[in-house]
């Protein structure tokens, strides 16, 4: 009975005041290490997760104020160190967990595991095959840029640009770092994308170096499979030349820095220019070429050539004589038919059956000499014709109508520019007329 006495009574609710008092003030903020074994997001934006180890659990909560100030976002299987304060609820049934302001990765081994889990759930999903990749354009007329709006990244890619080839730039500030990077990086591409003017024909994504646990929004699956899916290639420049994040190996292109970023995607514009007034130069020695080759071409046709009809003479001259072979060798044929028809009617007393023999001979030869001169005639006929063309074709009034001009100087062709001189007249003729030229400049 005196033990009775002397144990204290409460009641329920008194109880669980003492014990709040006791436990919240024995433990106000401490340091839980755990695995996140279960999360989950309220409608009104706190998250509720579970922390575990090999033996116990432990419930914990990040309010919606709050999670603006973490660095990294809670994700299952992540081992953590929460920092915050240990608080009670007795309501319904008596429960403790711990209210979360600060989440650190428990040791950089931890990160570095979930960092290639992810690498190897996307490279089994084609996320980082080459031939995915989208090219990058090769001068763009616009570039955008997500980065943080302060530090010298952005500087430093704009300046990059001016030095090179000034173009328009599109910077969408953004958070690089903390719980908001991933879902302000990932608003930036979608806005991007979904521009109707003034789109950018290729993406930079840039930030500076920092640690594992710094670059981890650029680890982050939902980000990589957002800049996958991207219709404007993406350019990343995250961190030194030493740091490779999963963006790195999504994007399109990857720069070691972000101003290597800006190398890449802008070409030098003087190199451009020089190239231009090479190429031009080229081209321009190749038309004088080709032009003096066709002006020579038309000298050698009016040194070599004779006019059509002189060429029809020349063959009809050939035909009639021709035709006058064919008479004189008809006339001998006939003549020794006659010359063996006189034999043969001394030789028998009844030639009337040889000369009919005699005469279908006479016939059908005289139609194999008459188709013989048919034929002959057509060939020559034909190659008549196709030599008319063959001239008319390469004629100095053909060329003309094909576009081509004759420069004459006192009615001497021009073959090059050494035979005119500055403010000189020169002719041009044309298919449908001629001009009169003063030259002002020899190039």
């Amino acid at each position: 009975m005196n033990n009775k006495i002397n144990i204290p009574e409460f009641e329920v609710s008194e109880f669980n005041r003492a014990f709040k008092d006791v436990i919240e003030t024995k433990f106000n903020y401490v340091r839980i290490k755990g695995e996140i074994s279960e999360i989950k997001t309220a409608t009104k934006g706190q998250i509720y997760l579970i922390l575990k180890d090999k033996n116990s659990i432990l419930s914990g909560v990040i309010w919606d104020q709050k999670k603006k100030y973490l660095d990294i976002n809670p994700e299952l299987g992540l081992e953590i160190i929460a920092t915050g304060k240990i608080t009670t609820w007795s309501r319904f049934k008596t429960t403790y967990q711990i209210d979360i302001d600060k989440i650190e990765i428990a040791g950089e081994g931890a990160l570095l595991k979930l960092v290639e889990e992810r690498k190897k759930r996307l490279q089994k999903k084609g996320y980082f095959d080459l031939d995915k990749k989208k090219s990058i354009p090769f001068l763009p007329s616009r570039i955008g840029i997500i980065t943080s709006p302060t530090g010298s990244v952005v500087y430093d890619i704009i300046n990059r640009v001016n030095d090179r080839f000034p173009m328009p730039l599109d910077i969408w500030p953004v958070s690089v770092q903390g719980i908001d990077a991933v879902y302000d990086i990932t608003q930036a591409i979608t806005g991007f994308n979904e521009k109707i003017e003034n789109k950018p024909d290729v993406i930079i994504i840039a930030r500076g170096g920092g640690s594992t646990e710094d670059l981890m929004a650029f680890n982050d699956e939902d980000l990589a499979i957002k800049v996958f899916e991207s219709k404007i290639p993406i350019v990343s420049a995250i961190g030194h030349e030493t740091d490779t994040t999963i963006i790195d190996l999504v994007s399109d292109l990857r720069a070691s820095t972000p101003t290597a970023a800006a190398e890449k995607v802008i070409p030098v514009k003087y190199e451009i220019e020089e190239k231009i007034k090479n190429f031009s130069f080229k081209l321009d020695n190749k038309l004088r070429f080709k032009i003096e080759s066709i002006k020579d071409n038309f000298e050698y046709l009016n040194k070599t050539l004779k006019a059509p009809n002189f060429i029809i003479n020349l063959y009809n001259s050939k035909i009639i004589e021709t035709f006058k072979k064919l008479e004189f060798s008809i006339k001998n044929k006939l003549n020794l038919i006659n010359l063996n028809f006189k034999s043969i009617g001394k030789s028998i007393s009844s030639p009337d059956s040889l000369i009919k023999i005699k005469q279908i001979s006479i016939i059908e030869i005289s139609k194999n000499l008459e188709n013989n001169i048919n034929e002959r005639y057509l060939n020559y006929n034909n190659n008549l014709k196709s030599n008319i063309r063959l001239l008319n074709s390469n004629s100095i009034s053909a060329n003309l109508k094909k576009g081509y001009s004759i420069l004459t100087n006192k009615q001497k062709i021009i073959k090059s520019i050494k035979g005119t001189r500055i403010n000189t007249s020169i002719k041009a003729k044309l298919k449908d007329g001629s001009l009169d030229l003063d030259i002002k400049k020899i190039n």
